[in-house]
């Protein structure tokens, strides 16, 4: 399938940026330096895009951007490395149309996923003082069905942000005075967690694989995911203490699926990590929870080959519900922004120590469940698919399906490593 640009713009704020807001320093916390996509699939069973005329959509897509723009003002700016500020001139978000030649069923239905294809409808950008932080593809399919491609900087906004973001656009472009229906977000993190060259973490940009990675999506439905847990609570010897959610159940049966490449790998059962970003918001003392920003700290769930031999998937569930519980009491007993900021800081530094133990494996894991991208409605309905675009990192990266019960897992491995993962019985019995 063939995907043409036809038009590339900047779009900017329909209302100018005040001076007072137009310098937005960078947290601490914001030191990720690479983009990430999301795509947003719509199709057109019911006709209700087909009832709309190409031009008009787009214009409309347009207008309304412009106008949520006015309350998520830093998206429209340029990142200052030197100063490691975001200069919030209102140069605009890069806005692209672009026609595909085929049916946008030719994606939902295609096993496995056409994962170059995907690449196509999304921008694409490189960090630079020039560069945008925000860039969208409108892609315009033959059937009349839409994929709305979005890549941002990482450096002001995770999926929490950008979800907070896309949904207010979506608002916005669906309603009548839709602008009105959405709560301003804040952008005061910086002040929270301030930047300093004497603590600053050493986030490198993620490392591009020597060897050929490749992408496979494991599907766990609701009735896998109910038999999954109910295995868990049931094992005699669990150490489950708690109702496990799906997120840790499915990130156990990932992690042990990857002790066993490991082990035929090194020859023997290694120690082990898995970590995972934990979302700030509602979790302190101090109120985030119209904040945007990258507000997150990583938990660190440790499998210690010399005293846990046995390697159960009960086991695993419990240390990661143990570390998802130890960041929840440290985070309760953050209450003023100074505790917050060395609590963040501690487990920053607890993760880079982690990753520089050379005889223990460390996976990678982000879960983008829950953060509402399957309620994306521009008036058109929910989209039929959001999907990412493979990166080129070993990381496992979780999201919701469009029912909501249940988690596509996005694994991305070296080629060798994945060709034995699917032949793990677990994963094998529980994924679709």
């Amino acid at each position: 399938m063939e995907v043409q640009i036809t038009s590339r713009k900047l779009i900017k704020p329909s209302v100018q940026t005040p001076p007072h807001l137009q310098i937005l320093k960078l947290s601490i916390l914001d030191q990720y330096p690479y983009y990430v996509p999301n795509i947003f699939y719509y199709t057109n069973a019911n006709h209700e895009i087909e009832n709309i005329n190409t031009q008009k959509l787009v214009e409309q897509l347009e207008k309304s951007l412009l106008e949520v723009l006015t309350l998520f003002y830093p998206l429209a700016g340029r990142f200052i490395k030197d100063k490691l500020i975001v200069d919030c001139n209102d140069d605009g978000v890069e806005f692209l149309e672009a026609k595909a030649d085929g049916d946008l069923t030719q994606i939902l239905q295609q096993e496995p996923k056409p994962y170059e294809l995907l690449r196509r409808l999304v921008p694409s950008l490189a960090e630079s003082a020039t560069s945008p932080l925000l860039a969208i593809q409108v892609n315009i399919f033959k059937c009349g069905g839409l994929a709305i491609g979005v890549l941002n900087s990482h450096r002001i906004a995770g999926r929490w942000t950008m979800s907070r973001f896309i949904n207010a656009w979506a608002t916005t472009h669906f309603h009548d005075q839709g602008i009105s229906k959405v709560i301003p977000p804040t952008f005061v993190s910086p002040f929270i967690f301030p930047d300093s060259s004497r603590l600053r973490f050493p986030v490198p940009p993620p490392r591009m694989a020597s060897k050929k990675i490749v992408t496979k999506i494991f599907r766990f439905d609701r009735e896998a995911l109910k038999k999954l847990k109910s295995e868990v609570i049931s094992d005699a010897d669990s150490g489950v203490k708690h109702h496990p959610s799906r997120v840790e159940v499915v990130s156990a049966l990932i992690w042990k699926a990857l002790f066993s490449v490991a082990k035929e790998k090194h020859g023997y059962l290694r120690s082990s990590s898995m970590s995972l970003p934990f979302n700030l918001r509602g979790k302190v003392g101090v109120p985030l929870d119209n904040q945007c920003g990258n507000l997150c700290r990583p938990i660190i769930a440790r499998f210690d080959a010399k005293n846990q031999s046995k390697l159960v998937l009960s086991e695993l569930v419990s240390l990661i519900g143990d570390a998802k519980r130890r960041a929840s009491s440290e985070c309760v007993n953050a209450i003023n922004i100074p505790e917050m900021f060395s609590m963040v800081t501690n487990s920053f530094a607890e993760m880079f120590e982690e990753l520089n133990k050379s005889e223990v494996d460390i996976f990678r894991f982000t879960s983008w469940c829950r953060v509402g991208l399957y309620e994306v409605n521009f008036g058109w309905g929910k989209p039929a698919w959001v999907s990412l675009v493979p990166p080129n990192i070993e990381l496992t990266i979780l999201n919701d399906t469009k029912s909501g019960d249940g988690i596509e897992a996005w694994l991305n491995l070296h080629e060798k490593d994945m060709i034995q993962l699917q032949q793990d019985p677990d994963i094998m019995a529980f994924t679709s």
